[in-house]
């Protein structure tokens, strides 16, 4: 036999529930958006082998930052590593956005782009999330 639930212990497992889809739902999103480009990268496509020519130690740093991404990237489908991944994938998103505002041709836009999902997976997984919802709450 099933105890009922009570409405507010039934609201609080659907809240639960729908924060634990959103998250994993940003964490494949957040993965599939690094891991792409870096094996793109990594493959040595020529748009992205002149790119990185435009930089300092252009070919090496290339390499490392692209497996670097993939560590990343993989790593933040891994709930105990996501919040520590997802800031490397901030900085690596920074970094691209410095060098391509200094050094390449300033298209910045789709480096912020890719920083809105990883910010809001930030933001769920540090606990900011659930502090907002317990101030609207009251």
């Amino acid at each position: 036999m099933r105890i009922p639930l009570e409405p507010t212990a039934l609201l609080a497992l659907q809240d639960q529930r729908t924060k634990v889809l959103v998250t994993w739902g940003l964490r494949i999103v957040v993965g599939l958006v690094f891991f792409v480009p870096a094996v793109i990268a990594l493959s040595g496509q020529t748009m992205v082998v002149r790119e990185f020519d435009a930089v300092p130690f252009g070919q090496g740093l290339r390499i490392a930052t692209a497996c670097l991404q993939i560590a990343a990237a993989l790593l933040v489908l891994v709930p105990a590593a996501s919040l520590l991944s997802a800031v490397v994938l901030l900085v690596i998103d920074a970094g691209a956005l410095i060098f391509q505002l200094f050094f390449l041709h300033g298209d910045f836009v789709h480096v912020i782009l890719l920083a809105l999902p990883l910010l809001a997976l930030l933001f769920i997984e540090s606990g900011c999330f659930d502090e907002k919802l317990a101030e609207l709450d009251e």
